[in-house]
């Protein structure tokens, strides 16, 4: 970073470029010389070029003044739209960045930085910045994300823009509930100010056309009536042409306004507005929405509406970050990779033109349209970028001709070639720009949606259109497409209700993508539930909602060749929901490609989403190299799997099912005793000293007993343990015998088909299970935190009986307890096991025993023996704390002993199995470890 500086402090402007990874200026462009008023004259020197994006310099012996410096980028912007200017003295710098919005915008101010030879704090701001737009060594940066990388750099105002903007509609939607608008017509009427908004700040039409109308021509008495008017009038025909000076509409108020048609044409019905309303109208017109990104509408648009309802729907708006996991791997990094190797070859490149305006793409939960927005946006930046090498490549064929002609060779069409150059060299910008926009085949008929609510579906189609608009002038092109001629299909429904055919054809349909409802099994509402049965029918009890996009997609795409990738809750790749959705999917000869393991989805919204996500992309045509993305506590790690599963483990496509008992040759663990008394048979502390103060000989049959949460957090807890006792045993302790008649009294009250009924005589038996053996057993709870890194197991041998939330296994065996304490078995359980909310749910027949247990030689067993003795003389430390505190993460470094002793056992169970673990992070490690014991499994069922 100090180099860098050292550059800009040397005023060494072209090497800064060249160590930021900036390409050369193309040959032909020269500097340009700019005279202002007082007879001074600055030359602008072109320095570097990436993709179009130029970066010029002034020097002067005294900087211009802020009015000369917006004369003299005037005078670039001719032949630089894209451009940074850094004027300097050789002491003082200032660096102007046209402000602009997402996808550049722009209005006539300049962004400054200053920046002054030896000044710190500014040295460290400004080597910040460049650090933003330094690029990687050996990959190609188009057009769009340089853009970007600029626009973080030198607009900080974006972040802050957006969330004003959110401001002011969420205060008119509010002005419109209140003055009797309902949401339909709130959100169509807010949706279509909106566009007029940014047609005011965009050059759509003249700058506040709309604004200057609203104030001039409305008052709050008329302004319903009006707006209604001016919705009528920008779908006539007529008002094309005013644009000529033609027609009934020149002089009129309406003159200055563009035909849009499209969402204006359908007529709606709005109620007498207030004055509050058409002021707070003023009020945003005021408010720069060049500067506002339209990928965040959806995000913008949620502040309209009630959060509880939107979670209770799923629904979660994405960041441009989070999009690009799914858009880039699926087709952009491809489409990229084929335009550089197409690079030289413009028949290639005109070829790839036309395949990509051949794409066809749905979002079948769309919301406000976040993901077609940004695959629309990236795929006209490369399209642009085809366009112009091509016309490149078009130039140098050209010239080449006409060389070989100038120097005798006989060569045919000369006459067009000269007329075709000449076209070319003597095009203005605006002339370039229709070229450009008029060689672009994309359309916006590739875009699909299908959203179950009405304002997101509405946003949608606006936000597509404005970036199209904004998208032209981002590349140069101030053409507006207006009227409206194609806009996206969206199309307003439930998506597991229709027949996705009747919005794209299967066969045409290449990519289907998006994040559908975040909603999880046990928060599905009645009618959520309904529409899991419409896709699963009786097989879909245990699935969050987002699992019936995969299948539905799965069965959309069945046979047609086309490409999926949702982002999902994690929880379908884990544990018992991994079988009823992924095994039909792969049993109809899908695939995943590539995949994004667990990962916190952040949202461009007010409210963040804290959800853990996964990326599955999946088709029936196989990828030859896969990808995976983990995310370590070293950062983002790529890989390139040979194969993933349905747990997105590098792995074969198995599929856990229950198991009754163990794969591996070791001792059952079954499930402890499930009271079904009303409490009566349980004890509380205090209970316990009562009754022994009644009834001291009681203690004879009094056990401690424990669920899983009292394991755990060592709450001391009691039963009546009286499966021995005779009758006259009985006798003897009254106040026993009292708690066992009220245990039958209450389960003869149940109902006759349920098990407490059926327990009602042996009124003094916990529910039965069979397994039990009374002697020293190894305890592990159902439930257990997802925060914890191992499972809070160990063995039991005061005699406490097991409830229902507490597996046991009788065994006093070291090695046993030792590989289930370890990571080994830690990270099948996470895999496989299921989920409680956001904790893991142990299941016997699922994560026991289905897990492969290593074959030991005597020292191996040894080794992990005395490694898993070392654990529990850790925690034999720390007396008074529990399980809970032990092991839970943030006390850690509290436990030093234990951590260690826990690493050792890993390594000796890592051992075991033959795994070379060493040097990986414990996120490495843990996906390593679930491809061997998925491998291990795999052959294990092969051999059965």
């Amino acid at each position: 970073m100090p180099s860098f500086l050292s550059y800009v402090d040397s005023g060494r402007f072209e090497e800064l470029f060249e160590e930021l990874g900036w390409g050369y200026v193309p040959r032909g462009v020269s500097s340009i010389t700019v005279e202002v008023e007082g007879n001074r004259s600055f030359t602008a020197r072109p320095v570097a070029d990436q993709s179009g994006l130029r970066v010029w310099v002034v020097e002067a012996d005294e900087l211009p003044t802020s009015t000369e410096q917006r004369v003299i980028d005037a005078q670039v912007q001719k032949v630089s739209q894209l451009r940074l200017l850094i004027f300097t003295d050789g002491t003082h710098q200032s660096w102007r960045w046209p402000r602009r919005g997402a996808t550049a915008a722009t209005n006539a101010k300049l962004l400054h930085h200053r920046y002054t030879v030896g000044d710190e704090d500014l040295a460290e701001d400004l080597a910040r910045r460049l650090a933003m737009i330094e690029l990687p060594i050996g990959e190609s940066i188009g057009i769009l994300e340089i853009q970007e990388r600029m626009a973080k750099a030198f607009n900080d105002e974006a972040v802050k823009r957006s969330k004003q903007a959110s401001s002011h509609m969420q205060v008119m939607n509010q002005q419109l509930l209140d003055a009797g608008c309902d949401t339909s017509t709130a959100s169509s009427l807010l949706v279509r100010l909106l566009f007029l908004f940014f047609g005011d700040d965009t050059n759509t039409w003249p700058d506040n056309t709309f604004q200057n109308w609203v104030l001039r021509h409305t008052t709050a008495d008329t302004l319903a009536d009006k707006l209604t008017e001016l919705f009528e009038v920008v779908c006539d025909p007529e008002l094309d042409l005013a644009l000529s000076k033609k027609g009934k509409y020149v002089g009129t108020e309406y003159a200055n306004f563009r035909r849009i048609d499209g969402m204006y044409l359908e007529r709606i019905e709005l109620p007498p507005l207030t004055e509050d309303f058409r002021q707070q109208v003023l009020k945003a017109g005021e408010f720069d929405w060049a500067k506002v990104n339209p990928d965040i509408f959806g995000a913008m648009f949620q502040q309209l509406v009630d959060l509880d309802e939107l979670r209770g729907k799923g629904e979660h708006y994405t960041s441009e970050e989070n999009i690009l996991k799914v858009i880039e791997p699926l087709f952009l990094d491809d489409l990229r990779a084929r335009f550089e190797e197409a690079f030289d070859d413009r028949v290639a490149l005109l070829s790839l033109q036309d395949e990509i305006a051949d794409l066809a793409f749905l979002d079948p939960a769309c919301g406000c349209g976040n993901f077609l927005i940004q695959a629309y946006k990236h795929l006209r930046g490369l399209e642009f970028e085809i366009i112009i090498r091509a016309e490149e490549l078009e130039l140098a064929e050209i010239n080449e001709a006409l060389d070989r002609h100038a120097g005798g060779e006989r060569v045919s069409g000369v006459r067009a070639m000269q007329k075709r150059l000449q076209e070319i060299e003597s095009r203005n910008a605006m002339q370039f720009a229709e070229d450009s926009l008029r060689k672009s085949k994309m359309s916006m008929r590739q875009f699909y949606g299908i959203e179950i609510n009405e304002w997101p579906a509405k946003v949608a189609s606006t936000a597509m259109l404005l970036v199209d608009h904004l998208c032209n002038q981002a590349f140069g092109q101030a053409v507006v497409r207006l009227p409206i001629e194609e806009t996206p299909e969206i199309v307003n429904a439930n998506a597991l209700r229709i027949d996705w055919a009747d919005v794209v054809s299967p066969e045409d349909c290449d990519y289907v993508i998006g994040n559908p409802p975040f909603v999880g099994n046990s928060r599905l509402d009645a009618e959520q539930k309904e529409d899991r049965a419409s896709v699963f029918g009786k097989h879909g009890g245990l699935l969050d909602f987002v699992a019936c996009w995969h299948r539905t997609a799965a069965e959309f795409l069945d046979g047609q060749g086309g490409q999926v990738a949702f982002v999902s809750t994690n929880s379908i790749c884990q544990g018992q929901q991994v079988t009823p959705l992924w095994k039909p999917i792969f049993d109809m000869g899908y695939r995943i490609n590539f995949a994004h393991r667990s990962f916190v989805w952040n949202t461009e919204s007010e409210h963040q989403a804290n959800v853990y996500c996964v990326i599955t992309s999946f088709s029936q045509t196989e990828w030859t190299t896969k990808r995976a993305w983990d995310y370590t506590a070293r950062g983002v790690v790529e890989s390139q799997p040979e194969q993933l599963n349905g747990y997105l483990a590098e792995a074969p496509a198995v599929f856990i099912t229950r198991r009754t008992k163990p794969i591996s040759d070791v001792p059952p663990m079954a499930k402890g005793f499930q009271p079904t008394d009303n409490g009566w048979l349980l004890l509380s502390p205090e209970e316990r000293d009562q009754l022994l103060k009644v009834e001291p000989n009681a203690e004879l049959w009094i056990r401690p007993f424990s669920m899983g949460e009292e394991f755990v957090k060592g709450i001391d807890r009691y039963c009546l343990w009286l499966p021995s006792i005779t009758e006259d045993e009985l006798a003897k302790v009254p106040a026993v015998a009292e708690r066992v008649e009220s245990c039958r009294v209450w389960r003869l009250e149940q109902p006759v088909t349920g098990d407490a009924y059926k327990l009602a005589d042996r009124p003094h038996l916990l529910r039965p299970t069979s397994k039990f053996v009374d002697r020293d057993y190894i305890g592990v709870p159902v439930v257990t935190s997802a925060r914890r890194k191992y499972v809070p197991l160990g063995f039991v041998r005061n005699g406490m009986i097991p409830g229902n939330k507490l597996f046991f296994i009788p065994t006093n065996s070291l090695s046993v307890l030792g590989v289930l304490m370890s990571q080994a078995h830690n990270a099948w359980m996470r895999a496989v096991a299921g989920r409680m909310k956001t904790d893991y749910s142990y299941a016997n027949t699922i994560v026991y025993n289905n897990f492969v247990f290593p074959h030991l030689t005597s020292l191996q067993r040894e080794d992990i023996e005395s490694s898993a003795q070392a654990v529990l003389d850790a925690r034999g430390l720390y007396p008074d704390a529990s399980l809970a505190k032990l092991y839970d993460p943030e006390n850690e470094s509290k436990y030093p002993e234990l951590t260690e002793a826990h690493r050792a056992l890993d390594r000796a169970v890592e051992q075991a199995y033959g795994w070379d673990l060493d040097g990986l992070s414990w996120d490495e490690k843990e996906t390593q470890i679930v491809s061997s014991l998925f491998e291990l499994y795999s052959e294990r069922i092969r051999s059965e």
